[in-house]
C-alpha cells in the first residue's frame, strides 16, 4: 500500500481527495454502500496509510537535509571561486592600466619622431620640387613649352601642378630676361586651365560626380575657379523651364542639386547658398517682375493678388530650402533674398493697397446706386444733399445692400490678409489702421449713414393723411445685420493684428463712434416714425370719429367698438407687428414702450375733445376696452397702466352724479391721475 500512496503523491496533479477516495475503493472493493459495509477494514487502511505518510515525510526530511548540506558545499566552492576571479580581474586590470600608459608613452614619442623626421624631410622635398621647377622654368627660358608633362594629355594632373608652380614663379620673376618665359607661362597656364574647364564638363553632363570633385579640386588652385563654379551653377539653373509654375519647379532642382554640391565640393554650404542666391535674383525675380508689371497699370487688384501668391510661395519655398540646407533659424541669409527679390514692388506697397482697396468701395457702390437708379449727391465722402421734400423717389430698404456690405468687407480682410504678410511688422498696425479708416468711411458713413439719413429725411415727407406705408422698421433690421457684420470683421480680423500697439485703441474708438453715431440716428429715425404714425392715427380719429358717436341722440345699443376705433387699432396692431418682426431684444421693448405711451396720449387727447350722454358714455367705455386689449401688443406693463388707468376714467361717465364726490376723493383715482399727468 505504501508504494501505492508514494506514486500517488508523486503525480503533478495531486489531490487529497482522490486519494483518499482511491484507499477506500481499494480498502473495500467497491462495496461502501453496501449493508454488510465493515468500518473497521477502512480504519484500519487510513490508520496503516497515516503511518507510510510520517514514513515517507522522514525519509524526505532526511533527504532534504541531505541536499542542503550539498547545496552549501557547492555555495562555499563558488564564493571561493569568485574571490578568486576578482583578485584575478584586479590584477589584470592594474596590467593594463600601466600597459595603456606605456602606449601612451610610445604613441607620444612615435609622433614626436615622425613631426621631427617630416621637418627634416620638407626641405628636401621642397627643394626637389623647386629644382623640378626650375628644370621646367629653364625650358620655358629656352622657349620650350611641351616637354615633359606637358607632352602627355594623359598627364594633365600632373601638368596642372607643374604649371600651377611655374605661374606663382613668374609672378616674383619681373626682370625683363625672363619676359618671354613668363609669357610662355602665362600661354601654357591658360590652356591648361581651359584644358580642366573642358574635363569638368564632360564630367558634369556624362554625371560623373568622381571626375567632378577630382577636376575641381585641382581648378581651385586656379585664377578663374570662381568662372568654373558660376558656369556650374548656371548649367543646373538651365533645368528650369521657362513655365508659369517656376515656384514648383525649385524645390525638385535644389534638393538634386544640394546632392550634387555635397558630393562634389568641398565648401559645398557656400556653393548652395551661392546656388540658392543666383537662382533667386536671376530665375526667380526676373519670374516675378515679369508677371507682375503687366498688371500694375491695367488691373491693381490682379497686381497685388499675384504679388501676395509669389511672395507667400517664394516665402514657403525659402522655409524648405532652409530645412533642406540646414541653415540656423537665426540666419537672415533666406530674409534678405527675400527683401532683394521682393524690394522694388514692395516699397510702395501699402499706398496701392489703399488705393485699391478706396477704388473697389467706390466701384461697389457706384454700381449699386446705379442699378437703383438712384443719384447720390456727395461732398468729401460724407452726405451734403439729401432728398427734398418733395420729391417723388421712394425711400425703402433697397438703399441698404446686404451684397456691397458683404463685398466691401471681403475686400477689406483680403487687403489685411494681404498686408499681415507684405508689410513690415513696424508698419502694419498704421496700416491696418489706414484700411480700416477707409472700410469706415465708404461702407459706414457713405453707405450705411446715407441710406439712414435718406429715410430719416423721407418720414419728415411722408403724408401722414394717406395709409401709411413705413419702410424704416425692415431697414433698422437690415442695419443692425450690416452693422452686425462690421463689428464682426472688426473683431475678427482688424483688432487681432493691432493688440498690442497704440492703434489699438484708436480702432476702438473709431468701432465705437461709429456704433454711436448709428444708434443716435437710428434714435432719431424711430422718434420720427412714431410721430407719423401717432399723427396718422389721430387724422383716423378726427376724421372717422362723428360727434354723434359719444352722444347719440338714439336710445339703441350697439355692442361694437366705433368706425373710428376699430381703424386706430388696425393701424396700430400693423405698425407693432412690424417693430416686433423688424427690431429684437431691449430695442423692441424700448420702441413699443415708446410707441404705446405715443398711442395712448393719442387717445387720451382725443377723447378729451368729445362730450357725451348716458349712451356715448357706454360707446366710449366700448372703444377704451378694444384700446386696452389692443395695448397688450405692446407687451408693457406701463403700456397696460395707462389704459387700464384710462379705462377706470372712463367708467366714471356711468357713475351716479350722488356717488361721484366719494369715488372722485378717493386714493385710488388721486394716483390714476397722478400717472396719467407724468405720461
Amino acid at each position: 500500500m505504501a508504494h501505492l500512496v508514494l506514486k500517488e503523491i508523486e503525480q503533478e496533479n495531486f489531490s487529497v481527495d482522490n486519494l483518499i477516495e482511491n484507499l477506500s475503493y481499494k480498502a473495500t472493493d467497491g462495496r461502501v454502500s453496501q449493508t454488510d459495509f465493515d468500518p473497521l477494514i477502512l480504519e484500519n487502511i487510513f490508520r496503516k496509510t497515516i503511518d507510510d505518510l510520517k514514513i515517507i515525510n522522514d525519509k524526505t526530511k532526511q533527504n532534504i537535509q541531505v541536499l542542503e548540506i550539498e547545496c552549501q558545499k557547492e555555495k562555499d566552492i563558488c564564493k571561493d571561486k569568485i574571490l578568486m576571479l576578482e583578485n584575478s580581474y584586479k590584477d589584470s586590470y592594474d596590467y593594463l592600466s600601466v600597459l595603456d600608459k606605456r602606449i601612451s608613452n610610445v604613441s607620444t614619442t612615435m609622433s614626436d619622431m615622425g613631426s621631427q623626421l617630416e621637418n627634416l624631410n620638407r626641405p628636401r622635398l621642397n627643394l626637389f620640387e623647386s629644382h623640378k621647377t626650375a628644370k621646367y622654368f629653364d625650358k620655358f627660358m629656352d622657349g620650350i613649352d611641351n616637354s615633359g608633362v606637358f607632352a602627355d594629355d594623359s598627364k594633365l594632373e600632373q601638368a596642372a601642378e607643374v604649371i600651377y608652380k611655374l605661374y606663382i614663379l613668374s609672378n616674383d620673376l619681373n626682370d625683363e630676361k625672363f619676359l618671354k618665359a613668363n609669357e610662355l607661362v602665362l600661354k601654357k597656364y591658360s590652356e591648361i586651365e581651359i584644358k580642366l574647364f573642358q574635363k569638368f564638363h564632360d564630367a558634369f553632363y556624362k554625371n560623373d560626380r568622381k571626375e567632378m570633385k577630382k577636376y575641381l579640386n585641382i581648378l581651385s588652385n586656379f585664377k578663374n575657379y570662381q568662372e568654373c563654379v558660376n558656369e556650374f551653377i548656371k548649367n543646373l539653373q538651365m533645368a528650369i523651364k521657362n513655365s508659369d509654375d517656376l515656384f514648383s519647379e525649385i524645390i525638385p532642382l535644389c534638393a538634386k542639386t544640394n546632392e550634387i554640391i555635397n558630393e562634389v565640393f568641398l565648401n559645398n554650404e557656400r556653393i548652395m547658398e551661392q546656388f540658392v542666391k543666383d537662382l533667386f535674383l536671376d530665375r526667380v525675380q526676373t519670374h516675378v517682375s515679369t508677371n507682375l508689371e503687366k498688371y500694375r497699370e491695367t488691373d491693381l487688384e490682379k497686381y497685388l493678388d499675384t504679388l501676395y501668391l509669389f511672395y507667400n510661395k517664394t516665402k514657403r519655398i525659402s522655409k524648405e530650402l532652409s530645412e533642406l540646407m540646414k541653415i540656423s533659424s537665426e540666419s537672415t541669409f533666406f530674409n534678405k533674398l527675400l527683401n532683394e527679390v521682393f524690394q522694388v514692388h514692395l516699397k510702395d506697397y501699402v499706398n496701392l493697397e489703399k488705393i485699391n482697396l478706396q477704388n473697389k468701395f467706390r466701384a461697389h457702390l457706384d454700381r449699386f446706386y446705379e442699378k437703383i437708379g438712384h443719384t447720390k449727391k456727395t461732398q468729401s465722402g460724407f452726405v451734403s444733399n439729401l432728398l427734398s421734400k418733395q420729391t417723388s423717389e421712394i425711400i425703402d430698404d433697397r438703399f441698404l445692400s446686404h451684397d456691397v456690405t458683404t463685398l466691401c468687407i471681403d475686400d477689406a480682410k483680403k487687403s489685411i490678409n494681404r498686408s499681415l504678410l507684405l508689410c513690415d511688422a513696424n508698419i502694419q498696425p498704421k496700416a491696418i489702421d489706414d484700411m480700416y479708416e477707409i472700410v469706415c468711411q465708404n461702407l459706414c458713413r457713405d453707405h450705411l449713414y446715407y441710406s439712414l439719413d435718406l429715410h430719416i429725411n423721407a418720414l419728415s415727407s411722408v403724408d401722414f393723411r394717406q395709409e401709411i406705408n413705413l419702410h424704416i422698421f425692415p431697414f433698422i433690421k437690415q442695419m443692425n445685420d450690416l452693422m452686425y457684420l462690421f463689428e464682426q470683421f472688426t473683431n475678427v480680423s482688424v483688432i487681432p493684428p493691432v493688440m498690442n500697439s497704440p492703434y489699438y485703441q484708436k480702432i476702438m474708438n473709431k468701432l465705437n463712434q461709429i456704433c454711436t453715431d448709428l444708434e443716435i440716428k437710428i434714435d432719431n429715425s424711430l422718434e420720427k416714425a412714431f410721430t407719423v404714425i401717432c399723427n396718422h392715427i389721430r387724422h383716423v380719429l378726427q376724421s372717422e370719429q362723428k360727434k354723434t358717436d359719444f352722444k347719440s341722440e338714439n336710445d339703441e345699443i350697439f355692442n361694437q367698438s366705433t368706425i373710428a376705433c376699430s381703424k386706430a387699432i388696425k393701424v396700430v396692431e400693423n405698425q407693432v407687428r412690424k417693430i416686433s418682426n423688424c427690431l429684437d431684444g431691449k430695442n423692441v421693448n424700448n420702441a413699443l414702450r415708446e410707441l404705446g405711451i405715443k398711442f395712448h396720449r393719442c387717445i387720451y387727447d382725443h377723447l378729451l375733445k368729445f362730450e357725451y350722454n348716458e349712451q356715448g358714455a357706454m360707446a366710449v367705455i366700448r372703444d377704451i376696452n378694444e384700446y386696452r386689449m389692443c395695448a397688450k401688443n405692446f407687451n408693457c406693463s406701463v403700456v397696460d397702466k395707462l389704459f387700464t388707468i384710462l379705462y377706470s376714467l372712463t367708467n366714471l361717465l356711468v357713475v351716479k352724479p350722488e356717488n361721484l364726490q366719494e369715488i372722485c376723493s378717493g386714493d385710488n383715482l388721486v394716483n390714476n391721475l397722478f400717472v396719467l399727468d407724468f405720461y
